[in-house]
């Protein structure tokens, strides 16, 4: 284990860390504590860095992951919400960079970042009315209307 492993370890130590492999921490949090786990790792671990937020529809839920790099250690912080009430806090009061990774998960799973100053759509037509094409119970619009 490195140094900046133990330090993360020891600043995280009240929170549900896993370490799979070297250089990769994962955590897992509920929603509601985004925000306070987004301010320990800028202030604690004086992260100014996101490097890009990923999400995905696991069937029952929506799955959201912040990918920060710490002096050679990958961390990512995971967290769910339902298909039925797709809201998360906005991180980009703690890191301004996520403002179109925010905006991305909004537009093509329907995720909203509440307290986005912009959400804007940024991959679809600003036209679009087809629903959030990476849901898997998406269907395209042509499918649709053959069902119909």
């Amino acid at each position: 284990m490195t140094t900046t492993e133990e330090l993360i370890l020891e600043v995280l130590k009240d929170l549900p860390v896993q370490m799979k492999r070297n250089h990769r921490l994962f955590l897992t949090i509920p929603r509601g504590d985004l925000i306070k786990t987004m301010n320990i790792l800028s202030s604690e671990l004086a992260i100014q860095h996101l490097s890009t937020i990923t999400a995905r529809d696991t069937g029952n839920e929506l799955e959201i992951l912040y990918h920060f790099f710490l002096k050679g250690v990958m961390i990512t912080i995971r967290t769910t919400c339902p298909k039925d009430d797709p809201t998360i806090e906005s991180i980009v009061k703690v890191f301004p960079s996520a403002i179109l990774y925010e905006r991305e998960i909004h537009d093509i799973l329907g995720i909203v970042p509440a307290g986005h100053p912009d959400l804007r759509r940024l991959i679809l037509p600003d036209e679009w009315v087809g629903g959030y094409p990476l849901r898997k119970d998406w269907k395209q619009p042509a499918e649709q209307e053959a069902e119909e």
